[in-house]
């Protein structure tokens, strides 16, 4: 099963020194961008859209869609979902952008060992077409088979893939057969299921049996967040962000974990020049100008916001149907007095 339940670690205060003696003895930054899954923190909505992703790829799904929002950790989560799959689930995370289903096909058979990448380069398979891939990959699939074993291929950033694209990957997807040997995994952001429901992409639709959708943190998630991290880091709990800077870290990022990260990495080496073991509220508010970030509006005052822009609109529409309404009662009204206004004699003046 996988794990739920966020880590809640405690933090205590320390001595002004012990930030510059635990930065010492690090190996790794705490808030660093990187994608590892040690560091994955189980707020409510990872372990939500992890457990959906894990029943899809243990049922042998079709083609599973997990999409959100930019920095929420999409890519750290599917390689916290790899670490669940056992050794007879062959696993390829597709990270950097590709131009064709050729690519595509040829990073498979490099990763699964098929062949090597001076293969790919200069040999057999260098101009190899799609016929042919296809077909070798098949074989591979087929050969997992007597071992109960299938593969799962993950593409992220799958916004960026072209309707074409997409199209071609639906058909890598049938390479399993009805056994099922393949599974594929489209991660990107929102605007992937725009893409989706393109009539073009209407078969690869239909194979879409599972989706999920990943969140920011709650408010009430940052601090085992950061508490978590540093853990991981090594540097919990020598190091602590008070309540007033945790209160900070969620105003300015929305609960999402990249933006944490950028703030706390720079209020912690704000902590550091001032030897200082506890970083308070100004220090994150000092690291979000540096950042250039602004605070976001609370979720409840941009709903009202938009609530009041939509009533303004209506009202907007509702006065020019008014007005036209009544400039087309007051028009036919004057075009009444015209007709019942006796013509004057012909020949006379006014």
């Amino acid at each position: 099963m996988w794990p739920t339940g966020g880590l809640r670690e405690r933090r205590s205060r320390s001595s002004g020194s012990l930030l510059d003696e635990a930065s010492q003895d690090l190996h790794e930054q705490p808030f660093s961008l990187s994608s590892d899954p040690r560091f994955l923190y189980h707020s409510v909505a990872h372990d939500r859209a992890a457990q959906a992703m894990l029943d899809a790829i243990r049922r042998r799904d079709g083609v599973v869609v997990l999409t959100g929002e930019p920095g929420v950790g999409k890519t750290i989560l599917c390689r916290a979902v790899m670490e669940q799959l056992d050794r007879r689930t062959l696993t390829l995370l597709i990270a950097d952008p590709f131009d064709s289903a050729e690519d595509l096909l040829k990073t498979v058979l490099v990763d699964f060992g098929v062949i090597s990448r001076d293969d790919v380069a200069h040999g057999r398979l260098a101009r190899a077409s799609l016929a042919e891939l296809s077909a070798v990959v098949r074989d591979l699939l087929f050969s997992l088979a007597p071992l109960q074993a299938f593969a799962v291929v993950i593409i992220d950033e799958a916004q960026r893939l072209s309707v074409e694209l997409l199209d071609q990957i639906r058909a890598v997807g049938e390479l399993g057969g009805n056994e099922r040997l393949l599974q594929l995994m489209l991660v990107g952001q929102p605007a992937l299921s725009s893409t989706l429901a393109k009539p073009e992409l209407r078969q690869l639709l239909r194979r879409v049996s599972a989706r999920a959708s990943l969140g920011p943190l709650a408010s009430d998630e940052v601090a085992g967040y950061v508490s978590h991290r540093l853990g991981v880091a090594g540097m919990g709990p020598r190091v602590e962000f008070d309540d007033p800077s945790i209160a900070r870290l969620y105003d300015l990022s929305g609960g999402v974990p990249r933006t944490i990260n950028l703030l706390c990495d720079r209020a912690m080496a704000m902590g550091q020049a001032e030897h200082v073991s506890t970083i308070d509220g100004r220090m994150v508010d000092s690291a979000a100008a540096e950042l250039d970030l602004a605070p976001l509006a609370p979720r409840g005052s941009r709903v009202r916001v938009a609530a009041i822009v939509a009533v303004l609109a209506l009202l907007g529409v509702l006065g020019a149907a008014a007005g036209a309404f009544v400039f087309h009662t007051d028009l036919s009204a004057l075009i009444s007095r015209w007709q019942s206004t006796p013509a004057s004699p012909a020949g006379s003046h006014p």
